[in-house]
């Protein structure tokens, strides 16, 4: 009888067979309970299985906190941002979502779906 032997595929997204994640606790928006906040969207990640690999905390002087966090996202070729609330990207989750990444929410615990990611090159013109 001859062994055989299975490999698991995994995308560059995953470590392993688990989804990638990141969190982001804005400082303008959690206030004093920033720290509390940061426990609580690392707890939902694992909870919810993902490899959590960092908390984003954008610098308070930074102009667009969303986009800064996103950045760090795409270079650690996440699928997924954990948020405390809505509060954290101003109440639009499309902000993530269109940027080709999955949004989970603590509370009210919530899932948004990513849009299609665009793929390079493939530009349309109108």
């Amino acid at each position: 009888m001859k062994a055989t032997r299975s490999f698991a595929l995994t995308s560059p997204n995953t470590l392993g067979d688990k989804t990638k994640a990141i969190g982001l606790v804005r400082s303008d928006v959690s206030g004093p309970d920033a720290p509390r906040h940061a426990i609580e969207v690392q707890r939902h990640a694992h909870t919810l299985g993902y490899q959590y690999l960092y908390t984003v905390r954008p610098p308070a002087d930074i102009d667009d906190p969303i986009t800064y966090a996103l950045g760090i996202a795409d270079g650690l070729d996440v699928q997924v941002i954990v948020v405390f609330d809505l509060g954290q990207v101003d109440c639009r989750p499309a902000l993530i979502c269109d940027a080709g990444f999955d949004l989970e929410t603590v509370c009210p615990r919530g899932t948004w779906v990513r849009s299609a990611r665009p793929v390079p090159g493939a530009e349309t013109e109108a």
